[in-house]
């Protein structure tokens, strides 16, 4: 199982690499992925794969990228990292209006956006208009591809303004439907599904001793879990507003974040593993017992932590306003749940390093 995890990543790094060094734009651009559609004289195409360097210097993780051009031009939209999954990163099928200021990209398929205040990014519509009331302001482009840009006098942009309101863009009339909306919804469950396991098969194989003695710990250190989840709550904020004030501090801001993703993920997911193997029937000893068995049985848990929320996306294709509403409802319990499960990961990660430390 190792090696032939080792070899599809090294796979993919090779072609991405291979990728990398074929590409004109700056950067490191790693997009093992192209799909494109044209009529000759301009295309749309959508770009993804593993990670992307920017000119900055930072790395992104899933970079998703459209690209539309025309002739000799071209103009490029990326979302930054796992954007793409979050109900904020693009809107669908929906109007967009912001009257509030907002420090990230505006993305909107099939529905009008109207910007009646500052956007610290760019504004991209597929297939629907761009109005810009007296009081906006966006400090990057504004793209309207198969749609029109109008502009009331005191808006202000600073980058350029481009409009193609002739391209048709295929099935553009089923991205503005509903059930388009909740496909993207599903696709965003499965897809954080798929990572969720990923992470949890580099646990599982890769920290094997650790995966196992923090899952075989659950039953005895729920006291210590809780405990320290709640003095994290306090903590974990005072300690990140004292690192905001200091000059020298915020660098150390994200070191971390990182530390705490990481520790209430290792959590989290081997809470799942043992919700997995209870469902299993399965002692605790023997659940944990080798990778394989650890791994499966988070799978299960993942999975029914994910139930609700696949429910809910059904449920809210259902034109009744009940059904809607519980829909939405059993997509909060999987967040909450999830929610609920990092928190409680991260104290358990903790009591188990404590108390590992203190058996040594």
């Amino acid at each position: 199982m190792r090696r032939l995890v080792i070899t599809i990543l090294a796979l993919l790094a090779l072609f991405s690499v291979l990728r990398a060094y074929t590409e004109s734009p700056p950067g490191v651009q790693l997009h093992p992925g192209v799909i494109e559609i044209g009529d000759g004289a301009s295309s749309v195409g959508i770009e993804f794969g593993v990670m992307e360097k920017s000119g900055e210097g930072l790395w992104n993780l899933l970079p998703l990228r459209v690209v539309y051009r025309n002739g000799a031009s071209t103009v490029t939209l990326g979302l930054n990292g796992l954007s793409f999954l979050l109900r904020g990163g693009a809107s669908v099928g929906r109007p967009v209006v912001v009257n509030a200021p907002v420090s990230s990209d505006v993305i909107s398929i099939g529905g009008k956006v109207t910007v009646n205040a500052r956007v610290d990014g760019d504004v991209w519509t597929l297939g629907a208009d761009v109005e810009l009331g007296p009081k906006a302001e966006v400090t990057g482009n504004i793209v309207a591809l198969g749609g029109k840009v109008r502009a009331a006098a005191g808006s202000v942009v600073h980058g350029t303004v481009n409009q193609v309101p002739e391209l048709k863009i295929p099935f553009l009339g089923f991205l503005g439907t509903q059930f388009s909306v909740q496909v993207l919804s599903l696709g965003r469950q499965l897809l954080g599904y798929l990572l969720l396991g990923f992470a949890l098969l580099l646990t599982s194989f890769y920290r094997t001793r650790r995966a196992q003695g923090l899952y075989a710990s659950f039953g005895a250190t729920w006291r210590e879990s809780v405990v320290t989840m709640a003095v994290a709550l306090v903590v974990v904020p005072l300690v990140a507003v004292l690192l905001v004030m200091s000059v020298v501090g915020i660098f150390f801001l994200p070191v971390l974040v990182f530390a705490l993703v990481i520790l209430g993920l290792e959590g989290f997911l081997l809470l799942c593993a043992r919700l997995g193997g209870m469902l299993r029937k399965m002692p605790a000893e023997s659940a944990g017992s080798d990778p394989l068995t650890l791994f499966t049985s988070g799978l299960l848990g993942l999975f029914i932590v994910k139930v609700p929320a696949f429910l809910g996306i059904f449920l809210t294709l259902v034109n009744a306003g009940v059904a809607s509403v519980l829909g939405q409802i059993l997509q909060l319990i999987t967040l909450a749940a999830v929610a609920v499960g990092m928190l409680y990961g991260f104290g358990a990660s903790m009591a188990f390093a404590r108390g590992k430390k203190a058996a040594a």
